[in-house]
């Protein structure tokens, strides 16, 4: 299970840098007035003996976590490269602003590098986004793969470019037979349709974190966006505020009180659009249904009490967030919720 609020530490090498044009599939994306309109850029599947570069954008790893990623990684058979900075340190950060700016670009610009993991969140990534390169990501579009803190970078790069993001498994995640299955159907092996599974985290049958429950019932149709409750507060205001008009939005969180996860979600509710979404779908919240002052509400009862009246199709529990079953969920792809059921469908393939 990954902290998004802990730091860790993590290497390996090899180079070769250049540009070079990839090749895309182009669709006509509907965004809000507000955000400008591009063409959503669909990155190319994953293959077998692709090239995976890691990158750690936000907190530190070690050089065993490293280790334990490249080997997972080839296990499945891709291979993998990164950069000495994968493993520099400032602070909590894996590398200053800049250091870690340049990484993600190399990653992006480098004509051997096919996809993009984050070997881990933490927090940084945030602190990058004035730093990126947004024309020569959309030049060189490739999938990037990371949650919880990495949700700034899925976001903006999604609504700058048009580029398809995924929240997915981290270098660090257990990438067990559930998560991998998911990560193989949309990521390797796409069908047009796409049901996702769920599977209640093992262990968690007296947790009501881990419940999976209708908030509204109904069904809604539209592009998903989302992440982390906290990093999509932390954005609220700025040029790379999320726009949630029309989409179904995903939501997850980690290790804060309840009275925090009301807070942050209400700002969402009255300082953007999500009451404009088309339906919400949330994740386990694991550790968040702490409640350290009497009385108080339960995690359950202050979502509901927020998001009911919404009125729009909203459920609760599924399969993703700090969890080891974790689907993957791509940024800017149409899909279908229904909230009787308490399930989620992709509508297209999420790559080329």
């Amino acid at each position: 299970m990954i902290d998004r609020r802990k730091f860790i530490k993590g290497s390996a090498a090899l180079t070769a840098l250049s540009l070079s044009p990839f090749s895309t599939v182009i669709a006509q994306q509907s965004v809000s007035p507000e955000i400008e309109t591009n063409p959503k850029i669909f990155p190319k599947r994953l293959k077998k003996g692709n090239v995976i570069g890691l990158v750690t954008p936000g907190g530190t790893i070690s050089k065993e976590q490293l280790d334990k990623t490249i080997e997972k990684l080839e296990g499945f058979g891709f291979r993998t490269y990164h950069t000495d900075s994968v493993l520099s340190e400032y602070g909590y950060f894996a590398g200053t602003d800049n250091e870690r700016a340049d990484e993600l670009m190399h990653m992006f610009t480098n004509r051997k590098v096919d996809a993009i993991l984050c070997v881990r969140g933490g927090y940084g990534s945030i602190r990058i986004l004035d730093l990126l390169d947004y024309d020569q990501i959309q030049q060189n579009p490739k999938m990037l793969i990371g949650y919880s803190d990495i949700t700034a970078l899925l976001t903006t790069i999604y609504q700058r470019t048009g580029l398809i993001t995924f929240h997915g498994p981290l270098g660090i995640s257990s990438f067990n037979e559930f998560t991998y299955e998911c990560f193989n159907r949309v990521l390797i092996n796409p069908k047009n349709h796409y049901k996702y599974s769920y599977e209640r985290e093992a262990d968690t049958k007296d947790n009501p974190e881990y419940d999976i429950y209708t908030i509204n019932k109904g069904k809604a149709e539209g592009e998903l966006i989302g992440g982390n409750i906290s990093v999509l507060d932390s954005m609220i205001g700025s040029a790379y505020e999320p726009d949630f008009e029309n989409k179904i939005v995903y939501l997850e969180e980690i290790g804060e009180q309840t009275y925090r996860v009301d807070k942050m979600l209400f700002h969402l509710l009255y300082a953007t659009n999500l009451k404009k979404a088309a339906g919400i779908v949330m994740g386990v919240f694991d550790d968040c249904n702490l409640n350290t002052e009497k009385p108080s509400l339960s995690l359950k009862q202050a979502i509901v009490d927020l998001l009911m009246p919404l009125g729009i199709p909203i459920s609760y529990g599924l399969s993703f967030g700090h969890i080891d079953t974790m689907i993957t969920i791509p940024n800017g792809i149409k899909a279908r919720m229904n909230g009787d059921k308490n399930t989620l469908k992709l509508l297209e393939k999420a790559v080329s």
